[in-house]
């Protein structure tokens, strides 16, 4: 369980899918990261509606991200959340990989 502290890179009040934010983590059940530290992490799943360009959008049942390192490579070895096409970039390569599930 992680609380959003902030945002890298977007002026705003709320953080949407594909956004970088920095993350203070609240609870944690592996050894990678410990409770009270800081890291990066990018949104892949919001309750908000994200609205496409063809007129679609997309809204998911929970909110969701994904720790990144200070490289900006994910921590852990799976990624469980169904990732939209917004992850199919050449900047998220690593993750896409390790969600398998893109639509």
């Amino acid at each position: 369980m992680v609380q959003v502290i902030g945002m890298y890179g977007h002026i705003g009040q709320y953080a949407g899918i594909g956004n970088v934010v920095k993350v203070a983590i609240k609870e944690s059940k592996g050894e990678k990261v410990a409770k009270g530290e800081m890291k990066k992490a990018v949104v892949v799943e919001t309750r908000y509606p994200t609205h496409r360009a063809n007129g679609s959008f997309v809204q998911y049942g929970r909110n969701a991200c994904v720790l990144l390192s200070e490289k900006g490579t994910p921590i852990g070895g799976a990624v469980r959340a169904m990732l939209s096409w917004e992850f199919g970039k050449p900047r998220w390569k690593r993750l896409s990989v390790l969600g398998g599930r893109m639509f």
